[in-house]
C-alpha cells in the first residue's frame, strides 16, 4: 500500500536524490581532502628536500659521505622523515633508514624518474626496504646537479590524517542528509496534503456526495487545481442534476405509457423496455436491459417483427397474436433507430394490447349478425304469410286468413318488441347520464314486481316468493330498476320447470344492497356465462324464440346496473338453476335526495 502512495513515492524520490547529492558532495570532499592533505605533505617534504639540498650539499663529497650520511640520519630523526641522497646513476649515497651500500639502485623509482626529468617527483608505494607504505617526494639538487634529494614519510600518519578529515566530512554529510530527508518529508507532506484532500473529495463525489468543496489555499498550482476542481464539481453537479431530471422525466413518461415500448441496438440487445412492455410480455421480475432480445422475449413473431424493423428503411406496422397465455393480440408500430454516425441501426417498437378491441369487434360482428337474423326472421315470416294471402286466394277462406293474420300479428309484435328494446338500450347508453336518481326502497320495487308476475307464475305452477332480508334504500330510478327486475323475474319463470320455485331476495353486503333472483331451471353452460349479457346472445336459439324473448333482456339489466353504478353477477349450474344478482350501492347517511346518474360503463 505504501508503495502506491504519492507521499512515499515523493519522499523516497527526494531522499534518494538528496542521498546521491550528499554522497557525491561527501565523496568529492573526501577526495579533495585527500588531495589537499597529500599536496600539503608533498609541499612540506619538498621544503625539507630544499633545506637538505641547501645546507648539506657541501658535505656531499665522496670523502665526506659518512659525515653526510650521519647528518642525514640526524636530520631525518628530527623531522620524522626518511631522507635519501641519490646519485645521478641511481646509487644511494645516504639514507636515514638503511645502509646505502646494501640498498639497490633507485634510478628507476617513479619519483626519481620525475626528478631526473627536472620536475618535482611524487609517489606513494610500498617500500621493499622498510616493508611499509611511504609517500616519496624527490627533488633535483640545485647544489649538485644530477643528484636527487628524496624525502619520504610513512603513510600511516598521512592515512590517519586523511581518515580523520574523512570522518568529519562523512559525519557532517550524514547529519546533513538526515535533516535533508526530514525536510523533504515535511515538504512532501505539505504537497500531498491538498492532493489527499482532492482525492477524498473526488472519492466522495464518486459515491454521489455533492457539495464537497476544496480550500484553494494559496495562488500556486495546487490552489489553481483546487479552484478548477471546485468549478468542475459545480458543473458536474449541475450536469448530473439535469441528466437525473431528464432520466426521471423519461422514466415517468415511459412508466405511465399504456403502450409497451422496446428499443434494441444493432446487435439486438435490449436498450430499453418500459413497464407496460414487461407486463404484456410477462417479464416484470426479470432484468432485461443489456441482454439479447432472443434470450428474453419468447415470442417469435415479435422478434421477427423487430428484426425486420431494424433492417427496414422506414416505419412499419403489424399485428401479432400471443397464444401462450390465451389469445392476446398486439398492434405493432416500429421504426429504425439510428445509433451514432455509423451504418448500424437498431429498432424501436411500440405495441398496444388490442385484445379488448378484437373482442369488441367480434361482439359487434356477432351483434350485427344476430340483429339481422332476429329482424329477418319475423320480417320473412310476415312477408311469406302476406304473399300467401295475396296470391293464393286465402282471403276468401276467412278461417285461413284469420289464422295467417294472427301469425303476422305475432311476428309484428315480436318485431315491435325487439325494436322497443333496442331503442330502450340506446336511450340507456346515450341518455343514462341525464337520469335523475332518488333514494328508493328496493323492497317496494320488488313487491310491485311480485304482484304483477304472481298470476303468470301460478299459471305454470311455479312458487314465486320474496325474502326481504334488508329494507335499505338505493339511489336510483325506480322505473329502470323495475324494468330490470321484470326481465329477471320473467326469465326465471320462463326457464323454470312447472312446479318449480323462483325466489327474489334483498340482502345487505357492506356498502351494497344485493337484489338476487334465483330459479331451479335448466341453467346456463359455463362457457356461455361471460357473454350471456350481450345483445341477442342466445344459448339455445330455438327455445329462446319459443319463449318469446327478444334476446335483449339481460343486456338491458346490465346497462341498468351500470347506470346505477352497480354490477350484474350471474351464477349458474347446468340443470340445477341460475342465480342473477344486481349489486347496487346503498344510500349513505346524508346522501342528496336527487343526483344525476353516471354514464353507463363509467
Amino acid at each position: 500500500m505504501w508503495r502506491r502512495r504519492l507521499f512515499w513515492k515523493l519522499t523516497l524520490t527526494f531522499s534518494l536524490i538528496l542521498v546521491f547529492c550528499m554522497a557525491s558532495v561527501g565523496g568529492y570532499l573526501v577526495y579533495h581532502q585527500h588531495r589537499t592533505t597529500r599536496r600539503q605533505v608533498e609541499d612540506q617534504l619538498a621544503r625539507i628536500a630544499k633545506l637538505v639540498d641547501e645546507r648539506f650539499a657541501p658535505l656531499f663529497d665522496f670523502d665526506k659521505a659518512a659525515v653526510a650520511d650521519s647528518l642525514a640520519v640526524e636530520l631525518g630523526s628530527h623531522s620524522d622523515t626518511r631522507i635519501t641522497i641519490i646519485a645521478a646513476d641511481g646509487r644511494v649515497l645516504a639514507d636515514t633508514e638503511g645502509d646505502p651500500d646494501r640498498m639497490e639502485n633507485h634510478k628507476f623509482r617513479p619519483e626519481v624518474q620525475e626528478a631526473i626529468g627536472g620536475r618535482l617527483g611524487s609517489s606513494m608505494r610500498f617500500s621493499a626496504t622498510l616493508r611499509q607504505p611511504f609517500l616519496y617526494v624527490a627533488l633535483p639538487s640545485e647544489q649538485r646537479p644530477g643528484w636527487i634529494v628524496r624525502v619520504a614519510v610513512p603513510l600511516t600518519q598521512f592515512q590517519r590524517n586523511v581518515r580523520a578529515a574523512t570522518n568529519v566530512v562523512l559525519l557532517g554529510t550524514a547529519i546533513a542528509t538526515v535533516f535533508a530527508i526530514l525536510l523533504a518529508a515535511l515538504l512532501t507532506h505539505r504537497i500531498t496534503l491538498p492532493l489527499n484532500a482532492m482525492r477524498s473529495s473526488l472519492q466522495r463525489l464518486e459515491r454521489g456526495e455533492f457539495g464537497v468543496r476544496l480550500d484553494p489555499g494559496g495562488a500556486d498550482e495546487l490552489g489553481v487545481l483546487a479552484r478548477t476542481l471546485n468549478r468542475a464539481q459545480d458543473q458536474l453537479e449541475r450536469t448530473i442534476q439535469n441528466l437525473t431530471g431528464q432520466r426521471n422525466q423519461r422514466d415517468a413518461i415511459l412508466a405511465s405509457m399504456v403502450e409497451g415500448l422496446v428499443a434494441v441496438d444493432s446487435e439486438e440487445r435490449i436498450l430499453l423496455m418500459n413497464r407496460s412492455a414487461r407486463r404484456l410480455l410477462a417479464l416484470e421480475t426479470q432484468p432485461v436491459e443489456g441482454r439479447a432480445l432472443v434470450e428474453v422475449v419468447r415470442q417469435p413473431d415479435l422478434v421477427r417483427f423487430i428484426r425486420e424493423t431494424r433492417g427496414a428503411s422506414g416505419p412499419r406496422s403489424g399485428e401479432i397474436g400471443l397464444h401462450d397465455r390465451g389469445t392476446q393480440w398486439l398492434e405493432l408500430q416500429g421504426a429504425p433507430l439510428r445509433l451514432g454516425v455509423s451504418d448500424m441501426q437498431g429498432a424501436v417498437v411500440v405495441f398496444n394490447d388490442v385484445t379488448r378491441l378484437k373482442k369488441l369487434e367480434k361482439v359487434r360482428r356477432d351483434f350485427v349478425g344476430n340483429v339481422s337474423h332476429e329482424l329477418r326472421t319475423p320480417i320473412t315470416s310476415i312477408r311469406g304469410f302476406l304473399e300467401t294471402l295475396l296470391h293464393r286466394d286465402a282471403l276468401e277462406d276467412s278461417e285461413t286468413a284469420r289464422r295467417f293474420l294472427g301469425i303476422v300479428l305475432k311476428h309484428t309484435d315480436r318485431l315491435s318488441a325487439i325494436i322497443d328494446d333496442l331503442l330502450y338500450l340506446s336511450r340507456l347508453e346515450h341518455e343514462g347520464q341525464g337520469i335523475v336518481k332518488h333514494p328508493i326502497r328496493v323492497t317496494n320495487v320488488v313487491e310491485a314486481c311480485i304482484a304483477d308476475f304472481k298470476d303468470a307464475a301460478a299459471a305454470r305452477g311455479i312458487d314465486l316468493v320474496f325474502h326481504a332480508e334488508t329494507h335499505a334504500r338505493v339511489l336510483g330510478d325506480s322505473s329502470l330498476l323495475r324494468r330490470a327486475l321484470d326481465n329477471l323475474v320473467d326469465n326465471a319463470i320462463k326457464y323454470s320447470p312447472e312446479g318449480g320455485r323462483v325466489e327474489v331476495r334483498t340482502l345487505d353486503d357492506g356498502p351494497f344492497v344485493l337484489l338476487r333472483v334465483s330459479d331451479q331451471g335448466i341453467g346456463i353452460p359455463e362457457e356461455h356465462l361471460p357473454r350471456i349479457s350481450e345483445r341477442f346472445y342466445r344459448v339455445d336459439t330455438g327455445r329462446s324464440r319459443e319463449m318469446g324473448g327478444t334476446g335483449l333482456g339481460l343486456a338491458i339489466v346490465k346497462h341498468v346496473a351500470l347506470v346505477h353504478d352497480g354490477a350484474l353477477e350471474i351464477e349458474s349450474v347446468l340443470g340445477a338453476g341460475t342465480v342473477v344478482t344486481l349489486r347496487l350501492t346503498a344510500v349513505r347517511s346524508g346522501a342528496p335526495e336527487g343526483t344525476r346518474a353516471a354514464a353507463p360503463g363509467a
